[in-house]
């Protein structure tokens, strides 16, 4: 056997001795070593207007104002009156039947938001079940505007 060939099976050795200390346990980390507790989560701060985009809050805390925000972000790219391609959602509640031959209700379009199909993404998990919730009701109740109109900034203050 070469010098070279022992010294390469000498190395998984070695890497198991930096990670192990004196008494044969894993190493603690340096906050571990020092006695200092675990980091727990950090509360959330809604007052950071990042958190509120990133968890769609910017309109509404729920309900369907919320929804509106969430289909500006995650749909309307697809389903807008431009495109030829994706299906139009305005009046989806009034057609008997989806595109994949299911009824329309709640729990469907759910379905299909979650899980996507042949041509649409699916978001199960980036939606949570709050964020459907307020999806489908802006969906059934509201839905949709154009780009002419887009939903009104709820932050601004006309003087």
């Amino acid at each position: 056997m070469s010098s070279f060939e022992r010294r390469l099976m000498a190395v998984p050795a070695a890497i198991a001795v930096l990670l192990t200390s004196a008494n044969g346990s894993p190493r603690a980390s340096a906050q571990e070593a020092a006695g200092a507790p675990q980091a727990s989560r950090p509360a959330k701060d809604y007052n950071q207007r990042s958190l509120e985009i990133f968890e769609f809050r910017k309109a509404a805390r729920s309900g369907v104002e919320r929804g509106q925000e969430i289909f500006y972000y995650k749909c309307w790219f697809c389903h807008n009156e431009f495109v030829k391609e994706a299906p139009h959602l305005k009046g989806l509640y009034q057609k008997p039947t989806l595109g994949s031959g299911q009824p329309v209700n709640d729990a469907t379009v759910k379905e299909k938001i979650r899980n996507g199909g042949p041509a649409m993404a699916a978001y199960k998990y980036t939606l949570s079940d709050d964020d459907l919730n307020d999806l489908v009701s802006y969906i059934r109740e509201k839905c949709c505007w154009d780009s002419d109109s887009p939903p009104r900034n709820p932050r601004y203050r006309a003087n």
